[in-house]
């Protein structure tokens, strides 16, 4: 990032001089990167972030949302990166406005006295954070009691927020995974086509067309609430937890708290399962993609040890279709990116977002042939923890 990397940092009153920086891997939205310093003979790494605007609508909301979040978390003694203040101020984001580099044409030319008069007058509005880099443990998915610790501490997180009232994370938007919002904006983004690409995508629209009510089930629910209100972490995938062991119990930190908001409880740990216990054979363009139920029951008692006590019976029964109701949003949202340009998430390669939505969408309707199955395996784990208790 250069000179940028120093201002922020400077900005921060963090002193020091910059003897590396590289941007991570592993996130779908934001830019994120690793800046190491060194003050005399200390070296610390911060975890510098910049946000997406085409993700991130309202910045501002959801850095002092974080903010909230996180000092509740390390008042209950619960592990999570702390923000870094910027300055004197206080505050822990940082809004900095800056000369644009988009390079847009005009008339048709990057060269022409037009263009340099508008590029010189576009300003851009960007917002970073700085949070404490904690150090991960090399661990895999693969290896025994790895997900059942994820679980736990995405269970745990949960538990630690049942007693934040919802309405101090002021301007947040209701229910992110909004399954049925998420449906209309795919059918919307079909029909508009700004890309034209609409038609390379029947078999996909159908397929998602056919999961479309079961999918959608929890989500109408929810809004007609049938649910209770919490605030949930929305984004509970593999990569949003951080492990500190790597040996047994694997001591683990959730983090990236983005999308921290409203929502229905069942939705995180479903998450989990969507990014963990999956099978995935066939090719890179037409993936077959299975549920892995040895996956699915370890997630779901790790995270029921954490939440049992405090979900109702009608959460615990949601677990399972909302399973097939998250990963079939994700389809519909990669699909939905796709037909509008790739604006909201990272591609690296122009098909990304299509194989990404083939990949859910095979996955979603594995669980949809599977949900029978899956929903004893949730009410054998329910019925056991319920005899343990009353022996």
């Amino acid at each position: 990032m250069g000179w940028i990397t120093e201002t922020i940092l400077r900005r921060y009153g963090i002193a020091g001089s910059i003897v590396a920086e590289k941007e991570l891997d592993g996130g779908n939205v934001n830019r994120t990167y690793r800046v190491s310093v060194r003050d005399g003979a200390r070296l610390t790494n911060y975890l510098v972030q910049k946000l997406n605007p085409e993700a991130v609508r309202q910045p501002r909301v959801m850095l002092r949302n974080m903010v909230v979040v996180t000092d509740h978390l390390l008042r209950k003694g619960i592990r999570t990166a702390k923000l870094y203040p910027v300055g004197v101020s206080g505050e822990r984001f940082l809004e900095i406005r800056r000369h644009g580099h988009a390079g847009a044409r005009v008339n048709g030319s990057e060269n022409t006295p037009e263009h340099t008069a508008a590029h010189r007058a576009t300003q851009v509005t960007e917002y970073w954070r700085v949070e404490e880099y904690l150090e991960a443990a090399d661990v895999t998915q693969e290896q025994p009691g790895v997900l059942y610790a994820m679980a736990r501490a995405f269970g745990q997180f949960d538990a630690a927020l049942s007693d934040l009232p919802p309405k101090r994370l002021r301007g947040a938007e209701r229910g992110f995974h909004d399954t049925h919002t998420r449906y209309r904006q795919l059918w919307n983004a079909a029909a508009e086509d700004v890309c034209g690409r609409t038609v390379e995508v029947r078999r996909e629209l159908s397929l998602l067309k056919l999961l479309e009510e079961e999918a959608c089930e929890v989500s109408v629910r929810y809004a007609a609430g049938e649910y209770p209100v919490r605030v949930v972490h929305n984004d509970t995938k593999f990569n949003n937890v951080l492990f500190t062991s790597e040996k047994p119990p694997y001591s683990a930190v959730v983090i990236d708290f983005d999308t921290v908001m409203e929502g229905m409880i069942a939705y995180d740990f479903a998450d989990s399962v969507r990014s963990t216990a999956k099978i995935t054979e066939g090719s890179k363009n037409e993936p077959d993609v299975r549920i892995d139920t040895d996956k699915f029951r370890v997630i779901a008692q790790g995270y029921l040890d954490e939440t049992r006590d405090m979900l109702s019976i009608e959460e615990i029964a949601a677990m399972a279709p909302c399973t097939l109701a998250v990963t079939a949003e994700l389809a519909a949202r990669y699909l939905t990116d796709y037909l509008e340009g790739d604006r909201y998430f990272k591609i690296e390669e122009p098909l990304q977002n299509l194989r990404k939505a083939k990949l859910n969408l095979s996955f979603a309707l594995d669980i949809r042939r599977r949900m029978k199955e899956l929903e004893a395996i949730i009410a054998e784990l329910t019925d056991a923890t319920d005899t343990n208790n009353n022996t």
